[in-house]
């Protein structure tokens, strides 16, 4: 086909299909929440169809673009925005998931490179169990739980996994060479990580993380053996289930919660167990600290664990870029321990007023020097060091923390909230830097 009449016929859908659910809305009592999703899943299905259209990238780059432009002007236009922006803008939450939709779509059909599976797969995940989790929740959810964007339900996860599922495992059984074991794998690994990314994103960005994270995962998983597969099975669902057994004795939301057990996967995945285990660490410190009293327990979001995975990421992602795991582990691994003496004192100061200001420091700077130490030696089969680097941990600590504690103010305001959060990350990622001195 004409890569322009292909254009044409696609805005034409899109146009017939606004045009008819604005009549619906009309003449029938549709809510906003069902009408949204009912033009998600008709876009979804139209751009399904891409593959069979178009052979090259740049036209559904320009209709990702006209897209864009086109519910811009239904944002901002008054007559616009009465007749067909309504439709898509009448929930009472505040999204940009309309945006997201046509550029997560064009991204992932030029990164499949022409490979049908590799699109559709996202797509279809995008399409189907996105509005499914979205719809059950909406109407059957009574488990709620805590997010950054308010209140979800654990039935519309439940549906969201139970339709990832299927959008992955279904095509690739019927239409691929992987192998029967396989594609279960595949499908129940890429269904629970796709949940976490939808519980834990907000303002309609789970339109662009789940088909790219879908495609991510395709990508990784499918050259992968039956072994290797399982074995991301059970870590990614007793990491899950390892955070949830604790996440009463937190003061993360229960989308903080979740984000936690996905950076644990993912630095497991990427790293390995010696990665892993000092986020472990950190956390069973973490929750094992005394608790708030009462009423003033306080609810942190995402962006409490991404304060404490920033630094760790960098440090993992440059051991991958460099192919230098023994060099940059060091540093990942002071980088955490930092900000599990930050955690320490932090908390020490708030709920145990009584203690006095040498002890806590003493507290912040012991614990977390006597477990992390623990856990280096136990990785010196993987990452075999100098017996001087071993000293370089307790000083880590200890700059951190002397740094950091004459920061952190005994309550949070909005005001100050952020910029303690990014004096941590920062603090702990310099005090990391004395880890490079090993090699």
């Amino acid at each position: 086909m004409n890569p322009w009449l292909g254009i044409l016929i696609v805005l034409a859908a899109l146009g017939a299909l606004m045009g008819a659910m604005r009549l619906g809305q009309a003449l029938f009592p549709i809510s906003a929440e069902l009408s949204r999703k009912g033009v998600h899943i008709g876009m979804g299905l139209v751009c399904l169809s891409f593959p069979w259209i178009f052979q090259e990238n740049w036209p559904v780059v320009i209709l990702a673009i006209l897209a864009v432009v086109g519910l811009t002007a239904a944002r901002l236009l008054p007559i616009l925005r009465r007749n067909v922006g309504s439709v898509l803008g009448g929930v009472e939450r505040r999204s940009l998931g309309e945006f997201y939709f046509p550029i997560a779509v064009a991204i992932v059909f030029v990164l499949a490179g022409g490979d049908t599976l590799l699109y559709i797969i996202p797509v279809l995940t995008l399409t189907i169990a996105d509005s499914v989790g979205a719809l059950v929740g909406v109407r059957y959810g009574l488990a709620r739980y805590q997010t950054d964007e308010g209140l979800k339900s654990a039935e519309g996860s439940i549906a969201f996994f139970t339709a990832a599922f299927l959008t992955c495992h279904v095509p690739l059984l019927l239409y691929s060479q992987t192998g029967r074991v396989e594609t279960l794998l595949i499908g129940l690994i890429a269904g629970i990580l796709v949940m976490l990314l939808e519980a834990i994103s907000w303002r309609g960005q789970d339109n662009l993380i789940i088909p790219i994270g879908m495609f991510i995962l395709l990508k990784l998983y499918l050259p992968m053996s039956t072994t290797a597969l399982l074995s991301r099975l059970v870590v990614i669902v007793a990491l899950v289930g390892f955070v949830l057994f604790w996440r009463k004795r937190t003061t993360l939301s229960d989308s903080a919660v979740l984000a936690g057990a996905l950076s644990g996967y993912a630095v497991w995945a990427f790293g390995g167990w010696p990665w892993l285990v000092p986020l472990l660490l950190l956390f069973l410190v973490y929750v094992l600290l005394p608790s708030f009293p009462g009423d003033a327990r306080p609810t942190q979001n995402l962006h409490a664990v991404t304060r404490v995975m920033a630094g760790a990421f960098f440090w993992l992602l440059l051991a991958k870029l460099t192919h230098r795991e023994s060099d940059f582990f060091i540093p990942y691994l002071l980088c955490v321990a930092a900000h599990t003496g930050n955690i320490i004192t932090a908390r020490l100061r708030v709920v145990r007023s009584d203690l006095s200001r040498p002890r806590i420091l003493m507290l912040g700077w012991a614990v977390p020097t006597i477990l992390f130490l623990a856990a280096w030696f136990s990785a010196w089969a993987y990452h075999p060091t100098s017996p001087l680097g071993y000293f370089t941990l307790p000083v880590a600590i200890a700059i951190s923390i002397a740094l950091f504690f004459p920061l952190w103010p005994t309550e949070h305001t909005s005001e100050n909230r952020s910029r303690v959060w990014a004096s941590e990350t920062l603090l702990a990622v310099i005090a990391s830097l004395i880890g490079l001195v090993v090699h």
